[in-house]
């Protein structure tokens, strides 16, 4: 039988919860836009979802902002938890900026379509 430390339970007990969060967010994100589509048309759903656009790419700014402040407190509840003080704290904050930016890059790319508008730049069509 395994024993396991309270620092394995305590990353189990996180992986569980957010796990249950992006199940539960998905969940309400899909029966949202499934009463949408049943109230109007695919283009005034297509239209909303374009409107919408600024405030959610600002939401996902704000909350890789967000994490880039909060990340020295993230690393204090580890330690609190049971996570042990040693040489990897360093590790640890050197990983806060390689984080945050590759989650930038990934907004970029992803939710700003950066690729998309370069490729349209650089073919001289308009879209």
């Amino acid at each position: 039988m395994a024993v396991f430390t309270s620092g394995v339970l305590a990353r189990r007990r996180w992986f569980i919860t957010l796990t249950l969060l992006a199940v539960i967010g998905t969940i309400a994100a899909g029966a949202t836009l499934w009463q949408a589509m049943s109230l109007t048309s695919l283009a005034g759903v297509s239209e909303q979802i374009m409107k919408a656009k600024p405030l959610s790419s600002g939401i996902r700014f704000a909350l890789i902002g967000l994490l880039a402040v909060a990340w020295p407190r993230l690393q204090q509840i580890r330690i609190e938890t049971g996570g042990q003080q040693d040489r990897a704290d360093a590790c640890w904050m050197a990983l806060r900026w390689r984080v945050v930016g590759w989650l930038l890059v990934i907004e970029l790319v992803l939710g700003q379509d950066l690729v998309g508008h370069f490729l349209v730049a650089i073919s001289g069509s308009n879209p």
